[in-house]
């Protein structure tokens, strides 16, 4: 039996972009949760400044988390880079290995919202220097953001020099945008939830401040 062809080897653009986009969504994963910590009805789930991030009394992601500024865009950023990144990796690596002929594509679309997502972090920047603590955890999403936008245009640019000529048709990648849509509808869904059920103050937002 013949064995199936190795694959090639990664480049270094691919392993900044896997490793970015894993990296963000584990930060991700870990501001959410102590966001809805923090934020727990009839009181926190948590203590307050005890947080793996809390070093300092100017350097702690608890007293950051609980500022209106934690909801810039009316729901708390925690979930939206969430669902935002956990949708970039779902549609980066799931869409590799199910759409091989497609990996021109999926790296130019990625890079897209990858640059779209580095213009909201002007604004999340500009709240960091204005709130009276650090959260140390915030701005390395900021910067993973930004490698992850370089290492897809890199990908994209590589892609498109080992694929050239016609690609199949990118309609047969419809069903997967949903998919990776989803998880932000998802977390998002389950932030209304928790709040509408009492479980989780919604908190205080800048938006219309």
């Amino acid at each position: 039996m013949t064995p199936p062809p190795a694959s090639p080897p990664r480049s270094l653009a691919e392993r900044a972009l896997a490793a970015s986009l894993v990296i963000a969504v584990v930060d991700c994963v870990y501001l959410t949760w102590r966001y809805l910590a923090l934020h727990g009805a009839p009181s926190p789930w948590v203590v307050e400044h005890t947080g793996v991030c809390s070093w300092t009394a100017g350097v702690d992601c608890d007293r950051v988390l609980v500022t209106p500024e934690a909801r810039a865009f009316f729901v708390p950023n925690a979930t939206l880079g969430l669902g935002f990144f956990a949708g970039a990796a779902y549609w980066w690596f799931v869409g590799t290995r199910r759409h091989p002929a497609h990996r021109a594509h999926l790296a130019r679309t990625l890079a897209f919202w990858l640059g779209v997502a580095t213009l909201f972090t002007f604004r999340f920047w500009w709240l960091l220097l204005h709130l009276p603590a650090l959260c140390p955890f915030c701005p390395w999403n900021h910067v993973f953001t930004y490698v992850a936008f370089g290492a897809a245009l890199a990908v994209w640019r590589e892609a498109k020099r080992a694929e050239p000529g016609a690609h199949p048709p990118w309609r047969e990648l419809l069903p997967h945008v949903a998919w990776s849509i989803a998880p932000l509808v998802l977390v998002h869904a389950l932030w209304w939830m928790l709040v509408a059920r009492g479980v989780v103050d919604a908190g205080t937002t800048i938006v219309g401040r």
